[in-house]
């Protein structure tokens, strides 16, 4: 993969590989939000989700690394981005459940989803990439069907919630352009295992402390939590790897297609209704994203 300015991510049968990474990783992500309320729904909670999230996420990367032969080994220079990714996967799932206990999930979402214009300005400034109007514009009508789609509720502002939402996006910001580095440095499983180690211990000490672990007691609960924890496995390994291929501006832009595919299956498995202006925000949030995809990679 290119390290420079260039926006080519490599050979064309690499940058073809990272967007269908990339594509379905969003797809995973937005599954773990409807699975979430099933189990929310039957008593459970965040904060029993995320500490199920890095345990198994630990445990599938060791088993998946013995199945392959390959060493868990810490290689020189390799503390700083353990250190670095856990911290920023904290700010980026703490904050956003934190914003959304203050503040409507909708706006959560849009405060989250500024991620995008953040990322293309350190992208530039680290000489990633270039801006060019293409990802300018794409980023613009993204973002704008992402708040036609998620609504935007400014009655009920709550500057706490406000400043976990932008702390979330900078988690967002960070991971995608200092992590996205550090995956091409070392090896994304061997640096997410020991990340996901290290938030084990704050968040199950404070499950301990606040006696807040809750499973849910039926079926459809307990699908539910399945159903988020493996999600998330597969989404984080499909972002880790993905991070290797694409470059930071195109991966932050092509994430909001979480929140279309999130609208869908909540309608589909949930039975939630949806809008006209919901649905023409989705479309508005697909087409951004295509012509993105489509027209940038004809650019090149």
């Amino acid at each position: 993969m290119s390290r420079g300015a260039d926006d080519s991510a490599g050979p064309g049968a690499q940058q073809g590989l990272g967007l269908v990474l990339i594509f379905l990783t969003t797809a995973c992500f937005a599954c773990i939000t409807t699975f979430s309320k099933l189990a929310y729904a039957d008593g459970s909670n965040p904060e029993t989700l995320m500490l199920l999230r890095f345990v198994g996420f630990a445990a599938f990367i060791l088993l998946f690394q013995r199945l392959r032969g390959r060493p868990i080994r810490l290689e020189p220079g390799m503390l700083l981005p353990i250190f670095g990714m856990a911290c920023f996967t904290l700010m980026l799932s703490g904050g956003y459940l934190v914003a959304a206990s203050f503040i409507p999930v909708g706006l959560a979402a849009v405060l989250l989803y500024t991620a995008p214009f953040m990322v293309a300005a350190v992208a530039v400034l680290m000489g990633r990439e270039r801006m060019t109007i293409l990802k300018g514009a794409t980023m613009a009508l993204a973002f704008a069907g992402l708040v036609m789609a998620v609504g935007l509720d400014l009655n009920h502002l709550d500057l706490r919630g406000v400043a976990a939402g932008l702390t979330a996006a900078a988690g967002l910001v960070l991971v995608i352009s200092l992590g996205g580095v550090w995956m091409q440095r070392h090896d994304p499983l061997v640096i997410y295992l020991f990340a996901s180690l290290l938030l084990v211990l704050p968040v199950g000490l404070y499950l301990l402390g606040t006696g807040n672990f809750h499973l849910p007691p039926t079926r459809l609960g307990q699908i539910g939590v399945a159903g988020a924890t493996c999600f998330f496995l597969a989404g984080n390994l499909l972002w880790a790897l993905s991070m290797r291929l694409v470059p930071p501006i195109r991966m932050a832009v092509i994430l909001n297609l979480e929140t279309p595919i999130t609208i869908a299956l909540g309608a589909g498995v949930l039975g939630e209704r949806l809008g006209l202006w919901q649905l023409a925000g989705a479309a508005l949030v697909v087409a951004a994203i295509m012509a993105l995809t489509v027209l940038g990679r004809r650019s090149r």
